[in-house]
C-alpha cells in the first residue's frame, strides 16, 4: 500500500505550528540544550546542501527534545553585508552606487524580508524543528545594537585598531575582505619568462603577473643559488619602466620555480607582502581600487588587470624582452564570494588585533568537544596559518556602521555612547563633541563591518534576542559545514575568547559537503544542480533526510536516487507495518501488559530493548548514521519480516481457541515495539514517525511524538529469547530452501523437511507451517539446522 508523502507531510508541518510544538519553554540550564543555529543567507534558493547540513542539526535537537530537554533551537536569517547587496543587485539591477545610502538600505530590507518569508517555508518543508514564529535577523537594530557593543568593547579592550595598512581587496565587489574569506582557486595561465638587465649581462625573471612590473621595487634569489650569487647586491634594471632595483637574497625564494629569481612587486601577492615588510621595501601602486591600472604602471594605465596583463606581453614581445612563455596551472588566492583573484592595497582599515592570540585561540578551541575530532586539527592548522590581523571593514552600503566619527579639526575618533547604539553615523548626526579638541565638525566613518563580524556573534544575539544570554552562554552545540570551519567557526571562537574569555559552546558539530552521483562539485556551469523542491515532490522529505543520515558527520555525500528510493520505501514499510497491524487488532482496544508470557512476545521486546539501547548510545555519540543502520536491519530483518509474520498464525490460532489474553498481548506487544521503531526513526522522519504516533491508539499520547519520551525500557527475557533466536534460525533455512527451489516465500508448498532440535521445532510446528504456508512438516534431529521443500 502506497501513501501520498507530500500530502501527509504538509499537513504536520500544520500540525506542528498549529500546536506550538517546538516552542522553548525555559527551565533550568541543565535541562536545557541549547543550539547555536547556523543563520543562512537570505541571497538565493534553497539546495541540496541545505538537505543535508541542517538535518544533521534537526536530527540532534528532535533527539535531545525526546530525552526531557527543553531544547533552545532558534532560527535566524543573516541578511546584512555583501551577500545581501549582491543578491539585490542581481535581483533589482540597481547597484549601491545608483543610489544614496538610506535608499539602497530600505531595498535590501525590503528584499530581504520577502525573501525570508519565501525561505521560511522551505526550511519548514524539509522538517526543521527550530521555533520559526519568533527568528531573528542580523540586519535587525538589536543585532546592529549587539554588533556595535561588542566593537566598543573592542575598543575598550585594545583589541581594534584603525591604520594604514596592506589589506586584501576585491575588485569585482570592490571592498577590502579579510584572510578568512579567501579561497585557493585552480587557475590557467602563462608563466612569463622576462629579461631584465645587470649592466650587460641577462636576468630572466619568470612571473605570472607581467601587468606589475610598474610596480617592482625588488629582485630576489636565494642566498644558496651559485647562478645568481654574484649578482646578490647589485641592481637590476626593470625593462620598459627602466627603473633600477637591488638584487636581494632571501631564503624563502623556490630555486626550481622559473628561472630561481623572483621579482618582487607591491603587491603581487602573500610573498610580496612578506618581504616587502621584512626588508622595508619602497612601495608603488600600479593596481587602484577598482581594478584599474595607475599611473605607476606607465602605458597601461586605465586598463583592467586582465587587459593590461595582454598589453604588456605584446610590448615586451615587441622590445624583444620575453625569452619564453609557459602554460601553467597554478594555486590563486581568489574571493570565496565571486571566485576573483584578490589585489592586494595600501587603504586605512579597521581591524580586529588577535595575532597574538593564536595559542590561547587552539587552547580553547581544544577545550570544545569536536565531532569528528579529527576536525579540530583543520581549525588549528586555519589558526597556526594565520598571518594578518582580521580586517573588518568593508567599503560598502549594507551592514552594520561602525559606530564612529573623526574629528575633522584634530583627526581625533570619536565613539558613540553605548546608550546610542544602535546608530548608523552616515544617516544619523554625532550626539556630543570631540573629546580631544571640542569640535562638532565630525564627519562619519562610512565603511561597515564585514558580515563575519556579526555573524561570529550569534550564540550572543540569538539568546540575547530571548532575554536568555546570561542564563545559557556557553551553548552546548554549534553544527556547521567543514568548508566554514575557517570563518563561522574560527570568528566565534575567537569573539568568544576576546569578549567573555570563554568557549561559545561545549560541542561543535561538523558536516561535509554534497556532490554529484560522480563525485563532482555541483554548478550551474556543469549542468549538475540538483533541485531540492523537486527531490522532495518526488521522494517526501523524510527521504530527503533518510538520505542526509547515511554517512557519518565530516563525511562527504553524492546524490544517489537508490539512496532516496530506500529513505522512500523505509516510509511506506512503515506505514504498511501499521496498516498491518490495524487489521490484526481490529476493533480491539490495546491493553497495557507490565509482563508478557508468549515467547515470540518475550523475544521481540527483548531485541527491541537490546537494539534500543544500542541505538540511544550512537545517538549520544552523534554517530547518526550507525543509529540509523542498526533501526533499518532491525524494523526491516527482524520487526518486519519475521515477527509481524510469525504473529498472525498466533493470533489467528489464539482468537480460534478463544485465548483472548494472548491476542491482547500481542496486540500490545506490536503496537509497543512499533511505537518504539517510531520514536527511534522520528528524529530522522519526524512525518511518518508523527503519522504512525497519531494513529497509534496507545495510552499516554501526548500531543506530538516529538515531545513523548525516547523508548528507554529495558524488557529482557533470556529464556524465550534464545528458544526463539533458534526458531528464526529455521524460518531463515526454509526460507532459504524456498529460493533453492525457486519458489517465491508466499507460495504454499507440500511438504518441507527440517532437521535441527527436533522438540523445540515441534513445539512451533503450527507457527513454522502457518507462517511459510507449508502443507506438512517432517522434523528430524541434526545437529544444524537445515531444510529441504517439496512443492
Amino acid at each position: 500500500m502506497d501513501i501520498d508523502v507530500n500530502q501527509m507531510e504538509e499537513k504536520w508541518i500544520r500540525y506542528w505550528d498549529e500546536k506550538d510544538v517546538y516552542r522553548f519553554e525555559p527551565a533550568d540550564r541543565d535541562k536545557v540544550f541549547a543550539i547555536d543555529t547556523p543563520p543562512p543567507t537570505v541571497s538565493g534558493k534553497m539546495h541540496m546542501g541545505h538537505s543535508f547540513s541542517y538535518p544533521h542539526i534537526d536530527f540532534i535537537a528532535r533527539y535531545k527534545r525526546m530525552r526531557g530537554y527543553h531544547v533552545f533551537f532558534p532560527w535566524g536569517f543573516d541578511d546584512n553585508g555583501l551577500p545581501t547587496e549582491r543578491y539585490v543587485e542581481k535581483e533589482t539591477g540597481i547597484k549601491p552606487s545608483d543610489s544614496n545610502v538610506e535608499e539602497f538600505i530600505r531595498l535590501c530590507k525590503e528584499i530581504s524580508e520577502s525573501s525570508e518569508k519565501s525561505l521560511l517555508e522551505g526550511w519548514k518543508r524539509i522538517g526543521m524543528s527550530c521555533y520559526f514564529k519568533d527568528y531573528y535577523v542580523t540586519s535587525s537594530p538589536e543585532s546592529i545594537r549587539i554588533s556595535q557593543s561588542m566593537f566598543l568593547d573592542l575598543v575598550r579592550k585594545g583589541r581594534v585598531y584603525r591604520d594604514l595598512a596592506p589589506s586584501i581587496r576585491c575588485p569585482t565587489c570592490k571592498t577590502s575582505i579579510s584572510q578568512i574569506e579567501m579561497k585557493d582557486q585552480e587557475m590557467h595561465t602563462k608563466l612569463v619568462y622576462i629579461n631584465f638587465s645587470v649592466g650587460d649581462r641577462p636576468l630572466t625573471i619568470a612571473t605570472t603577473r607581467p601587468e606589475m612590473l610598474g610596480s617592482c621595487v625588488a629582485v630576489f634569489v636565494n642566498p644558496d643559488d651559485a647562478r645568481y650569487r654574484d649578482l646578490i647586491g647589485k641592481e637590476a634594471t626593470v625593462p620598459i619602466f627602466g627603473n633600477h632595483v637591488r638584487i636581494m637574497a632571501d631564503a624563502s625564494v623556490d630555486m626550481n620555480f622559473g628561472t630561481g629569481a623572483e621579482m618582487v612587486c607591491t603587491f603581487g601577492d602573500q610573498n610580496d607582502l612578506d618581504l616587502w615588510k621584512k626588508y622595508n621595501l619602497p612601495l608603488k601602486i600600479s593596481i587602484d581600487k577598482d581594478g584599474r591600472m595607475t599611473e605607476e604602471a606607465g602605458p597601461l594605465k586605465g586598463l583592467s588587470i586582465s587587459d593590461a596583463r595582454k598589453k604588456i606581453v605584446e610590448i615586451l614581445r615587441e622590445g624583444g624582452h620575453v625569452v619564453k612563455e609557459e602554460s601553467i596551472k597554478h594555486s590563486v588566492n581568489t574571493h570565496e564570494r565571486c571566485g576573483t583573484p584578490i589585489e592586494i592595497f595600501i587603504e586605512k582599515q579597521w581591524f580586529i588585533k588577535y595575532l597574538d592570540l593564536k595559542d590561547a585561540f587552539i587552547e580553547n578551541g581544544r577545550k570544545i568537544e569536536w565531532t569528528p575530532e579529527y576536525m579540530r586539527v583543520r581549525y588549528e592548522n586555519w589558526v597556526n596559518g594565520l598571518k594578518w590581523d582580521w580586517l573588518i571593514s568593508r567599503q560598502r552600503y549594507y551592514g552594520v556602521p561602525f559606530p564612529v566619527w573623526y574629528c575633522a579639526d584634530c583627526g581625533n575618533t570619536v565613539y558613540a555612547d553605548e546608550s546610542e547604539l544602535p546608530v548608523d553615523p552616515r544617516i544619523q548626526k554625532p550626539s556630543k563633541k570631540c573629546d580631544r579638541c571640542g569640535s562638532t565638525n565630525l564627519v562619519p566613518e562610512r565603511d561597515v563591518m564585514d558580515t563575519w563580524a556579526t555573524s561570529s556573534l550569534t550564540p550572543r544575539i540569538a539568546l540575547t534576542h530571548f532575554g536568555l544570554f546570561d542564563k545559557y552562554y556557553p551553548e552546548d552545540l554549534r553544527g556547521q559545514g567543514h568548508d566554514i570551519i575557517s570563518f563561522w567557526a574560527f570568528t566565534t571562537i575567537a569573539r568568544s575568547k576576546i569578549h567573555d574569555d570563554r568557549i561559545p559552546w561545549f560541542r561543535i558539530m561538523i558536516s561535509g559537503n554534497v556532490y554529484d552521483m560522480y563525485g563532482e562539485k555541483m554548478s550551474k556551469s556543469k549542468g549538475n544542480i540538483v533541485d531540492i523542491y523537486s527531490m522532495i515532490d518526488k521522494y517526501g522529505a523524510d527521504a530527503l533526510r533518510f538520505w542526509a543520515s547515511t554517512v557519518s558527520q565530516g563525511d562527504d555525500i553524492r546524490i544517489k536516487d537508490q539512496d532516496f528510493t530506500r529513505g522512500r520505501r523505509t516510509v511506506i514499510k512503515m506505514y504498511n507495518a501499521k496498516k498491518l497491524i490495524d487489521i490484526l487488532k481490529g476493533d480491539r482496544k490495546i491493553r497495557l501488559f507490565e509482563d508478557v508470557k508468549h515467547p515470540v512476545n518475550r523475544w521481540i521486546l527483548t531485541e527491541d530493548s537490546r537494539i534500543m539501547e544500542t541505538i540511544t548510545t550512537h545517538m549520544d555519540n552523534y554517530e547518526v548514521s550507525k543509529a540509523r543502520t542498526a533501526l533499518d536491519t532491525f524494523f526491516w530483518n527482524v520487526f518486519c519480516d519475521n515477527y509481524l509474520e510469525m504473529i498472525k498464525p498466533i493470533i489467528q490460532k489464539a482468537s480460534a481457541a478463544g485465548d483472548y489474553d494472548t491476542v491482547d498481548e500481542t496486540v500490545y506487544t506490536a503496537s509497543k515495539v512499533m511505537l518504539d521503531v517510531a520514536k527511534a526513526y522520528a528524529p530522522i522522519m519526524p512525518f511518518i514517525a508523527e503519522e504512525i504516533y497519531q494513529t497509534i491508539d496507545f495510552p499516554g499520547r501526548k500531543i506530538s511524538i516529538h515531545v513523548d519520551s525516547w523508548p528507554d525500557e529495558k524488557r529482557r527475557y533470556s529464556d524465550a529469547n534464545e528458544e526463539v533466536s533458534y526458531i528464526v534460525s529455521v524460518i531463515d533455512a526454509i526460507r532459504s530452501a524456498k529460493s533453492a527451489a525457486k519458489v517465491s516465500v508466499g507460495t504454499r508448498v507440500k511438504v518441507a523437511s527440517v532437521k535441527g532440535r527436533k522438540d523445540l521445532i515441534e513445539k512451533y510446528r503450527d507457527l513454522l507451517s502457518g507462517m511459510l504456508r507449508i502443507d506438512s512438516m517432517e522434523i528430524a534431529d541434526g545437529d544444524a539446522v537445515d531444510a529441504t521443500v517439496f512443492p
